[in-house]
């Protein structure tokens, strides 16, 4: 358990220092403070001189909750092919919160992932052979940054995470805990812009459409109901490409999704997904089930129509409930309770609008959010139904190596709250190149011309943020 300091404040600090002093090991001392409000680009770009590889962001719709992280104060990971992979991460995660001491300067902290909280994500499939591009991201990598800032509606917080054997004076540890924080009151705002775009190509279309005629032939014959099969875009630059100019445009025009990055050395996973896998908050849970979509309107009588088209299509509905059943069943596995509504309503981004089925439970005390991560993972949505044939048939057929591409990323905090989304809409930054992924459900009537349209407008929000333009 996390040992968790409030105001009177140095007294109790001193107490709780006192404390991990007698531990005879380090400790991960984490120290939290109030701060004047902060940019979290501002914050995310000001490391880029010491962390640069070593930085995360995360930015749920709406922006209610953003965390911009720098550096790594411990780090999980695991290599494991099955199910142990989210078992680990528990476990870790849990074996290292008996050595964290958090405390902070709030007589009252009741907000979420402020302290010690753990960031990243997952690979979509272990069992693929791996991409040169993708060998920085691990099946689960995931990391406790040294230094986060935390922005939300109760205000901004700063977060210092630092291994410490606490054998001596714990008067000046407080006292360079607090000169650290400091150090981001003011940030200089550092103007910036987008690379260049040189070159744009389209890979393996071909394969990846007569993968579309192979996947419709084997679900007449009832090998499997549904298969996810995606694309990827290679873009070359001019110059290499600063993630805080991209995120700031993903930012502005992406304002109902999730926006984040990992930087893993020389390489950065960002995206802007719409699609929610698990929010955990207290003993609630919340799943967003995505599948079906349609192209927005030009204006607003035509993006109605399109949305009632969308709201009576069989094809898409069909595609719908394959999803809807299999969170329910999940969330009926792992919880006490769960609510659903009986229809669809429509969930609109910039670009695109999409079926959209709210379920919310509450989570038995026997379950962990990676339990119920390990079984949602990958939805019908992200890899097909049943889930084990849809992923051994993308491993077969589908032209690309998916990496963490449509996987969870997400956090965890010290109390157990955390949100995963599903990495979707989404890219992989390798100095001058980015490889963007798009992909589709294909049911039996699925046609190869359409789903290539499809995969085009779903593209477009990271192509357009990039200053690339739609593929004609």
């Amino acid at each position: 358990m996390v040992t968790t300091v409030q105001s009177t404040f140095r007294q109790e600090a001193l107490a709780t220092l006192e404390e991990a002093n007698n531990v005879n090991h380090a400790v991960l001392i984490s120290y939290s403070r109030r701060v004047d409000d902060l940019d979290p680009l501002a914050f995310f770009q000001s490391g880029e001189a010491d962390f640069l590889g070593e930085r995360f962001f995360w930015s749920d719709p709406e922006s209610q909750m953003i965390f911009s992280g720098l550096g790594r104060a411990a780090v999980i990971k695991s290599s494991e092919q099955g199910k142990e992979r989210f078992d680990i991460v528990h476990q870790e995660w849990e074996q290292l919160k008996q050595h964290m001491f958090h405390f902070h300067d709030e007589k009252e902290l009741k907000q979420a992932a402020v302290g010690p909280l753990l960031f990243g994500g997952f690979s979509f499939d272990p069992h693929e052979e791996k991409a040169r591009h993708w060998e920085a991201f691990g099946e689960a990598h995931f990391f406790v940054p040294s230094i986060m800032l935390t922005v939300s509606k109760e205000g901004s917080f700063l977060t210092i995470n630092e291994w410490k054997q606490v054998d001596g004076n714990v008067h000046q540890l407080i006292q360079e805990l607090e000169q650290k924080a400091s150090r981001f009151e003011t940030l200089p705002v550092r103007t910036g812009g987008l690379a260049e775009l040189v070159h744009m190509e389209e890979l393996d279309v071909n394969e990846w459409m007569k993968a579309i005629q192979e996947a419709t032939d084997h679900i007449r014959a009832n090998e499997y109901e549904k298969v996810v099969l995606a694309r990827e875009v290679l873009l070359h630059y001019k110059n290499q490409i600063e993630l805080a100019p991209l995120l700031a445009e993903l930012l502005k025009h992406q304002t109902t999704s999730y926006v984040f990055a990992v930087e893993q050395g020389r390489q950065a996973f960002v995206g802007a997904t719409p699609e929610r896998l698990v929010k955990k908050s207290g003993g609630e849970v919340f799943s967003s089930c995505l599948a079906g979509s349609i192209v927005r309107g030009k204006d607003e009588a035509e993006d109605q129509a399109l949305g009632e088209e969308l709201l009576h299509d069989e094809k898409n509905l069909i595609e719908h409930q394959i999803v809807v059943n299999m969170i329910e069943q999940a969330f009926k596995a792992n919880c006490l309770h769960v609510h659903k509504p009986n229809q669809p309503s429509l969930y609109k981004t910039k670009n695109i609008q999409h079926l959209f089925t709210p379920i919310v439970g509450e989570i038995k005390s026997s379950c962990s959010l990676f339990s119920l991560i390990e079984q949602l993972h990958p939805t019908p949505a992200l890899g097909g139904y049943p889930k084990e044939k849809a992923v051994e048939v993308i491993r077969e057929i589908e032209p690309l190596k998916r990496g963490w591409y449509a996987a969870p990323v997400g956090w965890i905090d010290s109390q157990d709250n955390g949100e995963f989304a599903v990495a979707i809409r989404s890219g992989l930054i390798e100095e001058d190149r980015v490889r963007l992924f798009a992909g589709c459900g294909i049911v039996e009537d699925s046609l190869a011309k359409q789903e290539y349209e499809e995969t085009q407008v779903k593209l477009r929000p990271m192509l357009s943020a990039l200053g690339g333009h739609p593929i004609e």
